[in-house]
């Protein structure tokens, strides 16, 4: 689960900014809404940032995506940093080349928080850009305590990197070092060529952290058939999630051989009718949205998963939207799920936790910064949060103004 997350000169983030999910210890927040480590630690299930478009709510995402896609970067690749970070620097800094700063905090073990069994956090910074990773730095935090794994620091004056390991590193060290690149990742070369100590965190961004595409295209297809062939039974569950959101008239979904998805559709009264078959690529955008955020819930449902969606609302109707963040909170026991949205809707009375809710909007620079709503004292009126979050009590809300056009050309003779 990723508990902490702190950007720096990427994209639109100027000056370091943290987002938690940790669950802030507050009795008067629901306890159904978090997952439990410990006594001492509690995450939160679902977690938004709001705000107005362009302020900034999706950098965090695309920071998650640079660090994904560096990491887990095949050895071949000669420099997965030139695509994940070309043009990712703050937008309004004097000198482009300076590097973006990404730090994350992620929960591996759940352990008791006993010796025999404890309680362990990944920290991992990494500091880049698009030529070079400048730093990149692991520690375990360890039932509270700090060990370093492995600290790589670019030094300019020597043209070379310093090295340092911890007592807990297990793995490969000066061998990988001398032909690691300045453009690859320590941690990703390192768990590829069997480190221990690395495999904890690298298998986290292969098999937990699921970052949903934007779109709904081909791709999209592929993820829904894949999971559906691996797991038949999700058919049937999805036509009941489809029912549980007003789309009554869907009898199946199939996958044919060549791969492509495949949807019955039925008149709810003509029960004699076979009904008739359409295409995913031909169906509704909505429908194939609702279609792979279905299919990415199961997968939390089953197994342990950091589900990452920008723009959650979009195609979708506000109150489908509560609904959906109602299943994903009833059915899911052990996965997080971290959205990005305009749409205050998210802001309805008991649907997300207040340390949930984080706020996204442009300082007197143009930079990003993000605020919690926990920030803010609870009072007990008679407006919803909803209703004082339009009404300005939070801020994070756009600044409209009147727009005139002004046709220039020039009548033609």
């Amino acid at each position: 689960m990723l508990l902490n997350m702190t950007i720096a000169n990427f994209k639109s983030v100027k000056s370091p900014q943290k987002i938690s999910f940790e669950a802030l210890k507050d009795n008067r927040l629901s306890e159904s809404k978090v997952v439990t480590i410990n006594d001492k630690l509690k995450a939160i299930k679902t977690s938004a940032i709001i705000g107005p478009n362009g302020a900034g709510k999706s950098s965090f995402v695309r920071a998650l995506e640079v660090l994904n896609r560096v990491v887990t970067s095949p050895d071949e690749n000669e420099n997965p940093l030139s695509g994940a970070l070309a043009g990712t620097v703050f937008a309004y800094g004097v000198d482009k080349a300076t590097p973006a700063q990404i730090e994350i905090e992620v929960l591996l073990d759940r352990g008791e928080g006993t010796e025999e069994d404890p309680v362990t956090v990944a920290r991992y910074r990494f500091v880049a850009n698009k030529d070079r990773i400048w730093e990149e730095t692991l520690y375990y935090i360890v039932n509270g305590s700090k060990k370093l794994l492995f600290e790589r620091k670019y030094i300019e004056s020597e043209n070379a990197y310093s090295y340092r390991y911890g007592k807990f590193y297990r793995g490969e060290k000066k061998r990988l070092a001398n032909r690691i690149p300045d453009t690859a990742s320590f941690l990703g070369m390192s768990a590829r060529a069997g480190s221990e100590s690395s495999m904890k965190l690298y298998s986290w961004f292969t098999d937990q952290l699921h970052i949903m595409p934007m779109g709904v295209s081909s791709a999209t297809e592929a993820y829904i058939a894949k999971m559906l062939t691996e797991h038949p039974s999700w058919r049937e569950q999805l036509s009941n999630f489809f029912w549980a959101v007003d789309i009554t008239d869907i009898r199946r979904v199939g996958v044919r051989d060549d791969g492509k998805v495949v949807f019955t559709h039925v008149y709810i009264n003509d029960k004699k009718a076979d009904g008739y078959s359409n295409l995913f690529s031909l169906e509704s955008l909505s429908l194939r949205r609702l279609t792979s955020l279905a299919v990415a819930f199961f997968e939390c449902f089953t197994s342990h998963k950091t589900l990452v969606i920008d723009d959650f609302g979009m195609l979708l109707h506000p109150d489908v939207l509560c609904h959906i963040v109602e299943i994903f909170e009833a059915c899911n026991k052990e996965s997080q799920m971290l959205v990005v949205d305009c749409n205050p809707s998210l802001l309805k009375e008991g649907l997300l936790r207040r340390d949930g809710v984080w706020f996204a909007q442009k300082d007197h620079e143009s930079s990003t910064e993000y605020f919690s709503l926990a920030d803010f004292k609870a009072s007990r009126g008679k407006a919803s949060t909803r209703e004082k979050y339009l009404q300005g009590a939070f801020g994070a809300l756009p600044i409209t103004s009147e727009f005139y056009f002004v046709n220039d050309e020039k009548e033609a003779d």
